[in-house]
């Protein structure tokens, strides 16, 4: 009999350390899963989504990021706008009522790439009210995972068909069509490219050596000192015009040269309006156009004249035409010349004076 009592007490203690064991793992339960504030008061709050893919009885509700509540309920509205299709009731408890108000989104989103979905509130401003029990939070629409895979089969697509493009390209380029197909696999360009690399760096060699006018430029210590010289002397010209100093100084910086200056060009600006107005000689020559049709008709005349003379008509034009009178006048020419030779020679000849007497 004694030996059948403590066995029951041995009973009765491990069924008492189950209980216990079983509290404690429902209670880690409600901690890992969210639901450890069970005991606190909770308020209903509701939203609306066009759809709800991947939401379930029971899936987190976050404030801000930080799990706060869970989804009570999802059912079919009773609106009728595609955007409203989908009613989300949730439970929050009311230690976060004074964050969530009439600014406050909820977004339906998902954790990673392929996660379980979720409801993720913001958090409202202090200057909107708040949300009440049973109240409505808005709601914003993000594009779901399938809207992202549809877009990244697009992308693939397209990615396949430059892919295949590109492989064309390759396939021409390996055949030597096109430019850059030739220009790798053509050896005569690779020839001169290589002959052309070759003479460079003939010139390079010069060059270093001091050869040629570009390596007596970079090699020559004397033209250096040269160059080096006249930047001094660029810079002590520049230093003199910079403090008044010379002829060129005074140009830029006398005032008076810029008034002399400045006088010319209102002095020429009124000579132009003179002359455009027609005013003074040169006004009326540009303007006058009574002094063009006589200028036009003087230089009509000169053209009938030279016209003529060509023709070998008048005095003129036999005097410039006539062989006959050029060669009279050479003749004549030329006995005045033998009479002044001889009239040099003997001039008494021609100034003897006879007299006779009857």
């Amino acid at each position: 009999m004694p030996q059948r009592k403590q066995i029951t007490w041995a009973q009765l203690r491990v069924g008492a350390l189950v209980l216990v064991s079983l509290t404690i793992l429902g209670i880690g339960v409600f901690f890992i899963t969210g639901e450890a504030g069970f005991l606190t008061s909770k308020y209903p709050l509701k939203t609306y989504f066009s759809g709800a893919s991947g939401l379930r009885e029971g899936s987190q509700v976050r404030l801000a990021g930080l799990p706060v509540g869970v989804v009570e309920k999802i059912r079919i509205s009773a609106y009728v706008e595609p955007e409203r299709a989908v009613e989300v009731t949730m439970r929050v408890p009311r230690t976060y009522q004074r964050e969530i108000r009439e600014d406050s989104e909820a977004r339906l989103a998902t954790a990673g790439l392929l996660g379980e979905a979720f409801v993720d509130i913001s958090r409202g401003r202090p200057e909107h009210p708040v949300v009440l029990e049973g109240g409505v939070v808005k709601s914003v629409e993000e594009p779901d995972i399938k809207r992202i895979v549809q877009n990244t089969n697009d992308v693939i697509s397209n990615l396949r068909v430059l892919s295949t493009k590109l492989n064309d390209i390759t396939s021409q380029i390996q055949a030597g069509q096109g430019s850059i197909g030739k220009l790798i696999y053509d050896q005569a360009l690779y020839s001169r490219m290589n002959q052309l690399s070759g003479t460079l760096q003939q010139i390079v060699t010069r060059v270093d050596r001091g050869e040629g006018t570009v390596g007596k430029l970079l090699a020559d210590e004397a033209l250096y000192q040269r160059t080096v010289a006249s930047l001094d002397r660029l810079n002590q010209i520049l230093d003199d015009v910079q403090h008044g100093k010379g002829s060129l100084a005074k140009l830029i910086n006398d005032p008076s040269v810029y008034n002399n200056v400045n006088q010319l060009v209102t002095r020429a600006n009124t000579l132009v309006d003179n002359v455009n107005s027609g005013k003074g000689t040169l006004g009326k020559f540009a303007t006058d156009p009574q002094l063009y049709n006589r200028l036009n008709e003087t230089f009509d005349r000169l053209n009938i004249i030279t016209t003529r003379i060509e023709q070998g008509q008048g005095t003129l034009g036999r005097l410039s035409t006539d062989p006959t009178l050029f060669n009279n006048l050479r003749d004549s020419s030329q006995s005045l010349r033998e009479f002044l030779t001889e009239f040099r020679k003997n001039p008494k000849k021609y100034l003897t004076i006879k007299l006779r007497i009857f």
